[in-house]
């Protein structure tokens, strides 16, 4: 067995089944959040928790709220105080005095670094200066591929053999290379080649070792239809 497998494996079982697990649940990741927005204060109460939920209009019982505050201990994301203390994050008057808990530098770790997973990473060709034939081809690879992909979405999933070389511009040759999916773009195929049933006069050339170009057709998988609607929904987006 690959032992980097195991390892990766024993990583992403010990970040979702620990650290991240209490995260799965809402309430849990709004209590984590007030940890988090008060960060510049050494502690924070249970009331200030409560009082800090309230403004921003969640409503949970103090039972429940206690019982998210231990499963985010048990993560090691918030650990509690020996002593209890006032509030500090919240306006108060009272004598009363309340459990404190503090983020932790895990806790924090997490808050900080969980923002750069939701970034969107920014496409840029690369400049002249830094071209290489192998980058060449890797770009006049995605163009065709996701060229071919557009066209046949737009002519309804499938299109012939003729129109494709056609349409995209391109000769029989370098046709025959695009005509499949690098492993890059996707795991399954993304269109397959289609022959129509043959008549005699196909019959014919193919046993001299000819085909007609008219009998064969490109058509778009489930797979290959999906990465084209996610293509084109983006360009929507980007243009509204």
């Amino acid at each position: 067995m690959d032992e980097t497998k195991v390892v990766t494996q024993d990583t992403l079982d010990k970040l979702f089944e620990g650290v991240l697990k209490p995260l799965h649940s809402k309430n849990a990741r709004r209590i984590y959040e007030v940890f988090y927005k008060n960060k510049e204060y050494t502690h924070i109460t249970t009331h200030d928790i409560e009082t800090k939920l309230e403004e921003d209009g969640l409503f949970i019982n103090k039972k429940e709220i206690n019982g998210w505050l231990v499963s985010l201990q048990e993560a090691g994301l918030i650990s509690k105080m020996e002593a209890r203390g006032k509030p500090v994050a919240s306006d108060y008057e009272n004598r009363y005095t309340f459990d404190l808990w503090k983020l932790t530098e895990t806790g924090l770790i997490v808050g900080r670094r969980l923002p750069s997973l939701m970034m969107e990473k920014e496409f840029s060709l690369p400049s002249l200066a830094d071209l290489t034939l192998t980058k060449i081809h890797e770009i006049e690879d995605l163009y065709l591929t996701s060229k071919l992909l557009i066209t046949l979405f737009e002519k309804g999933g499938q299109l012939g053999y003729k129109d494709v070389k056609r349409e995209l511009a391109i000769d029989r040759e370098k046709l025959a290379v695009y005509s499949w999916p690098d492993a890059a773009h996707s795991d399954k195929p993304l269109f397959e080649i289609t022959v129509k049933p043959p008549s005699f006069r196909s019959k014919v050339f193919k046993l001299m070792g000819w085909f007609l170009e008219q009998d064969l057709s490109f058509k778009l998988t489930d797979e290959g239809k999906k990465m084209a609607e996610a293509i084109v929904s983006r360009e929507k987006m980007g243009d509204s």
